[in-house]
């Protein structure tokens, strides 16, 4: 290692190659190169040659900064190292690492403008510094880094500029303490490189050689992939066999290599929601940062505010941007049940895709085990070292509080793992969710922030200086939801800004009340609404479905709409105005969602009457759609469709019921899907039905009506109910020998299955209150559940 030094007389000169252990103290400089710097050959040249160089005002400064702090010594890269040698050069990229660890300071000399001229700290944040690759351990691995203008304005250290820092970086604040790298996983310590660039591809391999204390022979002209490959495999080696570092205080047992792969889940953006032009809030996003980032221990962050404010796309911008961090992400819906349990499946299945030896989820039946389900995950997520997970909890918004209990209140604490580990980012509309640090969402402040939204959905440029488009960004008073819908509805329609601001004030002068939904909302979808009957009418009944997922196929009625407008083309007008997006919950197939907000609109404004019709074709729809088990892969629609049947159902009106079959179907996919008290009602609805079209006498030789008598025995079984099950099972033989005959199989099958069930009932049944239920240690009685013919 040489070192520069200069005299009183402003002559530098270079020492002699030195020892590791004959080293003085000394200063280093971290800087961009750019043109005309200073060189080795320069330093044994005649000053007047090369002090003329644009690079000298770098070592100018360097010099005049370690003489404040008593240095004698200092080293700068372009002058220290003769390039031209080759083995010189190899030698000095893989101790570059060490030299900027034991320099006394570094001093980081960036080309922005110091304090006073303009928002240094904004050109601080967007300096070419970080993104070179070379910067990286120049950052990391010295004790003080001290980070001063082109003027030489001191602006601050690496710990007073700690927070800024880690939020431009990435990375986190107990690497930049100087916290030893083997603390951190090899795939985090790779994640901090990304984004930057070198000039020689091979470099982004070679300038992490420090980062992972690694020597590597240098090959210039293998390419960045192979050498990549190299890095990986010396990198692997190395870790090979370590042990964790807790006896050095270590709370992470996952921050080693080794761990990586046991908790690594690769990132996957289904069930994540997209708004392609969505404005990040810069501000909000670094408070995540700061409150996330942690040793290991637990974080919360909740998010709160309007809705249609944006939460949910301000956390999907927050684990974009921050993904390599977390070795796992997973995006949970907690707005009720059947969204958890959907939820849960899916973690469980991206959890097993990638570790298909976690032995608590092996097994698991993903359509009916969806308790144990939920404990297997959060028994994963609170494993030894698992703790580098974060998880985003969205649409809290019927959370379950103090004085506020109702019975589909969710009470998020059941779905959060025991250890107290990992992070978590929960989005609610409520601010009395107070589990974590609390960040409250509200409307843009900043004009220009809206006109940006507005700008970006329509395709209309130009708009910083419209007074008209000003005007309505005022009125539309900073929502980002309402912003895009009126963006989405000038893009497809030739009207002006003034036009469409005097439509959307005579469109909310008409609306008489907004039930808590904000009326730059309901405004703006009132106008998009009345564009197209059509579509609107589709919108419309859409009430009477789940908000998520709603399927592509309509129901029969709809073939009226056929000539003039079918059901692919209502969607996609919706879809240009900005009222329904595709959803990737599931991936085939695609279906479409519309936001809760827009949701609770069509609910509560354009259904403020109740349509029974609709709601009976909504329910008839939903079950005209449940598939046979004997369907490939009928667990996904199966999947698609219990959250629009629990919310079609849940608003059925006796004067306009829906038909005996759909109840029957209903039954069938409740029953599937693990909601046996749910089924039941459906198969009693559908039988009373029966009762009603053909007679009680003659319900039991009617074929749909046996089909539901045999399943309402097998689902009474399956819940120790033996005494009503036997009740409902000799009904179904009754009438299926009087209708087939007593030899037929199917009767002989029914014949068996009943004297099964009162066998159990003589030899293995204990008595409860005169309920007889199933003895647990006892095996119910074998039966295959039947798909009856519908």
């Amino acid at each position: 290692m040489r070192l520069l030094q200069r005299d009183n007389a402003n002559n530098y000169t270079l020492t002699a190659d030195l020892r590791a252990d004959n080293t003085p103290p000394y200063a280093i400089l971290s800087h961009t190169s750019g043109a005309d710097e200073v060189v080795y050959t320069d330093i044994k040249a005649r000053p007047s040659e090369w002090q003329q160089k644009v690079g000298y005002c770098k070592i100018q400064f360097c010099a005049d900064q370690a003489k404040r702090h008593d240095l004698q010594h200092f080293w700068v890269d372009t002058c220290c190292i003769d390039k031209s040698d080759g083995i010189e050069l190899q030698t000095a990229i893989n101790s570059m690492f060490r030299w900027y660890r034991d320099a006394k300071r570094c001093y980081d000399y960036l080309s922005i403008q110091p304090p006073g001229v303009g928002s240094w700290e904004a050109a601080f944040r967007g300096s070419r510094w970080f993104t070179r690759g070379w910067t990286l351990q120049e950052l990391i691995a010295p004790q003080i880094v001290e980070f001063y203008s082109r003027e030489g304005v001191f602006l601050g250290d690496k710990r007073s500029l700690e927070a800024v820092i880690r939020d431009v970086t990435g990375i986190p604040a107990r690497a930049l303490r100087n916290t030893p790298l083997s603390y951190f996983t090899t795939s985090e310590r790779e994640a901090w490189i990304r984004n930057r660039e070198t000039t020689c591809e091979e470099d982004m391999a070679y300038s992490l050689l420090g980062i992972f204390d690694l020597y590597m022979p240098l090959l210039y002209g293998e390419g960045r992939e192979r050498a990549q490959r190299r890095l990986r495999q010396k990198v692997q080696k190395s870790v090979k066999g370590r042990t964790p570092l807790s006896h050095r205080g270590c709370t992470l047992a996952n921050n080693l290599g080794t761990y990586d792969n046991n908790f690594l889940i690769s990132f996957n953006l289904s069930g994540v929601p997209e708004t392609p032009h969505f404005v990040a809030r810069d501000g909000e996003v670094a408070e995540m940062r700061r409150m996330l980032c942690s040793d290991g221990s637990r974080c919360t962050v909740i998010l709160h505010g309007l809705g249609g404010i944006g939460k949910t796309q301000l956390a999907a911008t927050y684990l974009k941007r921050y993904r390599d961090e977390y070795s796992a992400i997973f995006w949970l819906n907690i707005k009720d049940e059947a969204s958890i349990q959907q939820s849960f499946a899916r973690i469980a299945t991206q959890i097993l895709e990638q570790n298909p030896d976690v032995g608590s989820l092996k097994g698991l039946n993903m359509l009916q085990d969806h308790d144990k389900i939920i404990q297997a995950v959060k028994a994963w997520l609170s494993l030894p070292g698992n703790t580098r997970w974060l998880i985003v909890s969205d649409n809290y918004d019927n959370p379950k509080l103090p004085g506020r209990v109702t019975d589909t209140a969710v009470d998020i604490h059941q779905f959060l793992p025991m250890a107290y580990q990992g992070s978590i980012i929960v989005t609610t509309r409520l601010s009395q969710v107070d589990i974590g640090h609390q960040i409250r969402i509200e409307k843009l402040k900043s004009d220009c922030e809206s006109l940006q939204i507005l700008s970006r959905a329509s395709g209309r440029n130009g708009l910083q200086d419209d007074g008209d488009a000003k005007e309505l960004v005022r009125e539309l008073d900073g929502l980002p939801l309402a912003l895009a819908t009126a963006a989405a509805y000038l893009k497809r329609v030739p009207i002006s800004f003034r036009d469409y601001l005097r439509h959307y004030r005579e469109s909310w002068a008409r609306l008489t009340g907004n039930l808590h939904l904000d009326h730059t909302l309901c405004s703006t979808w009132q106008l998009s609404y009345e564009h197209n009957p059509l579509a609107a009418h589709l919108l419309r009944w859409w009430a009477y479905f789940n908000n998520e997922d709603i399927c592509e196929d309509g129901p029969a009625w709809m073939g009226q709409l056929s000539e003039e407008l079918n059901f692919n083309d209502a969607v996609g007008v919706l879809h240009e105005y900005g009222l329904v997006e595709p959803t990737t919950m599931f991936q085939e197939p695609q279906g479409y969602s519309i936001h809760s907000c827009l949701h609770s609109w069509t609910i509560h404004i354009l259904n403020e009457e109740w349509d029974s019709c609709l709601n009976k074709v909504a329910v008839e729809s939903v079950a005209s759609q449940v598939p046979s088990r004997e369907e490939a892969e009928y667990w996904l629609p199966q999947k698609r469709l219990i959250s629009h049947a629990i919310r079609s159902c849940s608003t059925v009106q006796e004067s306009n019921c829906p038909t005996d079959r759909a109840f029957h179907s209903l039954g069938y996919l409740y029953t599937d899907q693990g909601k046996l008290g749910e089924a039941e009602k459906m198969y009693l609805q559908a039988l009373n039905g029966y009762e009603r079209a053909v007679g009680l006498e003659d319900v039991t030789t009617y074929r749909p009506a046996i089909n539901t008598l045999e399943n309402l025995g097998s689902l009474l079984s399956d819940q120790g109910h033996l005494i009503q099950a036997r009740q409902y099972y000799q009904r179904g033989y009754d009438g299926l020998e009087q209708l087939l005959g007593p030899s037929h199989q199917a009767v002989e099958s029914a014949r068996h299955i009943l004297q099964l069930t009162k066998s159990a009932i003589e030899d293995g049944m204990c008595s409860s209150g005169g309920q007889y239920v199933t003895d647990p240690a006892q095996p119910g009685p074998a039966k295959k559940r039947r798909r009856d013919v519908l």
